[in-house]
Order: structure tokens, then C-alpha cells, then sequence
């Protein structure tokens, strides 16, 4: 670069044009991060696909209250009582659920299973260009090949409620095989790519395929469905959702929302928490190597909160959460699958670590910080052990997420093309400078 745009000028200039003093947004009464002062998120629309509640609002007071997710009026408990051990197309038919507000008939998932094996296959470009860039990170690669399927729709523009529908449907079927293969091609160039039977549901044929033609374990298949489940959607205000919101209230299509979403769950603050927990948990291990050792796993816990060690954040990653305040309900449901997955894999003391974590750490939270806020495991906190244990490498956690909540994106894209019918537009206020930059 030339000596004129030098980087430690321009680095000064950029800091000094674009600060905006923080009491400027108390003054306007900013909605930072469309937040309310206590928290709460800004009411920017309605919506019937889910609800998340973490938190009861008395007197303008937030009082914490046991968590409540529910897709379209049914808890979370309810619908994953739907489906037993042994149980298969959990995810299929609880994204047709999001999508049309009921759970399928035999004849109407029948339909739809067949409609997404067939739609499953990816365009050969795809596969042999898009999926082949060289780019390790498997959530851009996804982000690209879903922009490239545009071109791969007759009427990919449409912005009626039933062709996205269909379109959704297809999309998510093709969704496994792009992560799966993203990450092969990226990770291991000399893997056989193989196309799973058209019988095996999302969740086994990404297994499949992830493990070049292996038939995988069907307990494993039933957890990774059930994980899938979990994710499938959290409500309108989360990031990546309300990306999508934004991009389809003005009318664009479903590829470039999708994409939308894809980018946004690749923020670290958004999509990669159980990377992180992962990471923090080696850390913890490699550091406390006596996992029983209370007193030296409370001590290192402190480290970490006091910004001593790990990353230096002073986060507990996997605690707490932007709505969650007592539980969060997907956090619970998760744990009897670890528990059981630790057993057959021989990792109950490495799961016992993580219940210790689990129960120390709110409490040393509230004494590192000097608060009362109320902590407890996200569904972050245990995934990533999920995963682990079904030998998904980490690089793929966050793109089984956007997998995963690939249907609630789409059923809120159709919630806003049916209803909304007003492109998204806040208002930003202008400031004058006082650095007479």
C-alpha cells in the first residue's frame, strides 16, 4: 500500500471520524443493538412462529423466571415428546410445522420427504467450483453456494407465499450436502464424496456423507435430529432472523436472505458460541487436569472471570444468554442426551466437568461482578459435547446451526411477505464532530 494511505494514519483517522461520544446516546434515548436500557428487546414486530421468554416484566422491573421456548403456541418439551428414541424425520417434520403451522399428516410428510429427496442433489458447479474455493471456513462456503443456487431457480425472485414454501423446502434438503461437503473439500481434499440413499432423513444423510458412505450409529442420527430440532428456530429478534426480516422486507428473494442470515450467524457474537465453549473447555482441562479438584477448578474459574487467562474476556462462555435468565429449556432437554452419550463413549468424568462448571459458576459470577443477574447454561454450553461425541469436527458447529435454523429463517420470511408488508427502515440520527475531523 502506498506510503499516502500508510496504516497507522489511516487507523487514527478512522477511530477519530467515526467515535460517537456514549452520552450522546443516553441524550437521543439510542436504542443501542435495539435494546431497551434494561435489556429488553425493542418491540419491532409481531409474529406467530415462536415465542422465547426468559423474563417477566412487573412494574418495569425485569423478574427472572425458568425459560419458555415454544414453537407456533407448543413448548419445546411437548414437541420433543413427539418423538422417542428411535424416532426419525424429527427435523423434517418439525420444519414443515414452522413453515405451515401444523405438523404433517402421514400423507403430507410421505410427500414432503419425497420432495426433498429428490431436490436434494447439488448442481454440479456447485459442487466442483462454488464448494471448492479456497476458503477453510465452512460458513463462508455455505453463505456462496446458497447465493449460487439462485441461479439454479426458474422463478427465483418469487415472493409468493406458497413457491417459497417449496422453495424452502428445497433448499433445506441441498443444505447437508453443502456443509458436508464444504467442509470435506476444505478439510479433507482427497474424501469421497458420496450421495446418501434417498430413504435417510437430513440428519442421517449429513452424517453419511460427513463420513464418506460409513452408516452411522442410529442413536447418533436420532441425537444430531433432536439437536437439530433444538435449533430450528428462537424467535424474530435473534441476529441472524431479524436479517433475514430485513432483507426479505424489501421484496428480495429468498437466496440473498438466506445469505443474509448465514452472514450474520458467522459472527462470533452470534453463531460460534459453543465453539468457544469448546475451546474454554480445553483450556479448563489442560489447566485443572484434576477434574475433581474443586478448589482448583473454582480458583481457575475466578482467572478466567477476573481476565487473567484463556482469552482474557472475562467471559464464561456458554453461560447466560440475551433473554434466558434461570434455564434455557433447550440447555435441559440437551443434558439427558450428553449424559447418555458420555456413557457410551466412555466421557462421563469430562461431562461431570461440565455440571461442576455448570453449578459453580453463576455463583462466582455474581461475586467477580458485583451483581445479582441470574446465569445459567445455554444450549451452547452442552452442544458442542453433543457434537464432539458424534465425531463432528468443530469447524461444522456453527454451519449445523444455520442448518438447522435455516427453517425458522424461512418460515419468518413468509411471515413477512404475507404480513408485514413494510420495509424495515429505523432511523439514525446525524451528529456534528466536535474533533473537527
Amino acid at each position: 500500500m502506498a506510503k499516502s494511505l500508510d496504516r497507522s494514519v489511516l487507523s487514527e483517522k478512522l477511530a477519530l471520524s467515526n467515535a460517537i461520544d456514549s452520552a450522546l446516546f443516553d441524550k437521543f434515548d439510542v436504542k443501542r443493538g435495539l435494546r431497551n436500557r434494561d435489556g429488553s428487546g425493542v418491540l419491532a414486530g409481531l409474529s406467530r412462529v415462536s415465542s422465547v421468554i426468559g423474563f417477566h416484566k412487573v412494574e418495569n422491573e425485569l423478574k427472572p423466571v425458568e425459560g419458555a421456548l415454544k414453537y407456533r403456541g407448543i413448548s419445546i418439551q411437548d414437541i420433543v415428546a413427539k418423538f422417542p428414541v428411535g424416532s426419525r424425520f424429527c427435523f423434517e417434520q418439525v420444519t414443515y410445522f414452522l413453515l405451515v403451522g401444523d405438523f404433517p399428516t402421514k400423507e403430507e410428510l410421505a410427500t414432503t420427504l419425497d420432495f426433498m429427496a429428490t431436490n436434494r442433489v447439488l448442481p454440479d458447479a456447485i459442487v466442483s467450483s462454488v464448494l471448492n474455493l479456497p476458503s477453510m471456513h465452512v460458513m463462508n462456503k455455505l453463505q456462496t453456494a446458497i447465493s449460487a443456487l439462485y441461479a439454479y431457480d426458474e422463478t427465483p425472485d418469487s415472493i409468493d407465499a406458497y413457491e417459497n414454501f417449496i422453495k424452502s423446502l428445497a433448499l433445506i434438503s441441498r443444505l447437508p450436502l453443502v456443509v458436508a461437503y464444504g467442509y470435506l473439500k476444505a478439510y479433507k481434499p482427497q474424501a469421497k464424496l458420496v450421495l446418501p440413499p434417498a430413504e435417510m432423513s437430513v440428519a442421517e444423510s449429513f452424517l453419511y456423507v460427513l463420513h464418506e458412505g460409513a452408516i452411522p450409529d442410529p442413536f447418533d442420527v436420532y441425537v444430531l435430529d433432536l439437536c437439530l430440532v433444538l435449533h430450528a428456530e428462537h424467535g424474530g429478534g435473534n441476529n441472524s432472523t431479524f436479517a433475514t426480516r430485513v432483507v426479505t422486507s424489501s421484496e428480495s428473494d429468498l437466496y440473498s436472505a438466506m445469505a443474509a442470515a448465514v452472514g450474520s450467524l458467522k459472527g462470533p457474537l452470534h453463531g460460534s458460541a459453543n465453539k468457544k465453549v469448546m475451546e474454554m473447555m480445553a483450556d479448563i482441562m489442560a489447566n485443572v487436569p484434576r477434574y475433581e479438584d474443586m478448589d482448583a477448578l473454582r480458583a481457575y474459574l475466578l482467572k478466567i472471570l477476573g481476565k487473567e487467562t484463556f482469552d482474557k474476556s472475562g467471559k464464561l462462555y456458554g453461560l447466560g444468554h440475551a433473554v434466558y435468565t434461570k434455564s434455557d429449556p433447550r440447555s435441559l432437554i440437551l443434558t439427558a442426551y450428553a449424559r447418555r452419550l458420555a456413557g457410551e463413549k466412555g466421557r462421563q468424568r469430562e461431562l461431570d466437568l461440565y455440571f461442576a462448571i455448570a453449578e459453580m459458576a453463576p455463583v462466582l459470577f455474581q461475586e467477580v461482578k458485583g451483581k445479582d443477574k441470574i446465569i445459567a447454561p445455554n444450549v451452547d454450553f452442552f452442544s458442542g459435547f453433543v457434537y464432539d461425541c458424534l465425531g463432528i469436527p468443530e469447524p461444522l458447529y456453527t454451519p449445523i446451526f444455520g442448518l438447522a435454523r435455516a427453517a425458522g429463517w424461512c418460515a419468518h420470511r413468509i411471515e413477512e411477505l404475507v404480513s408485514a408488508k413494510r420495509i424495515i427502515r429505523p432511523a439514525y440520527k446525524y451528529v456534528e464532530s466536535s474533533l473537527g475531523v
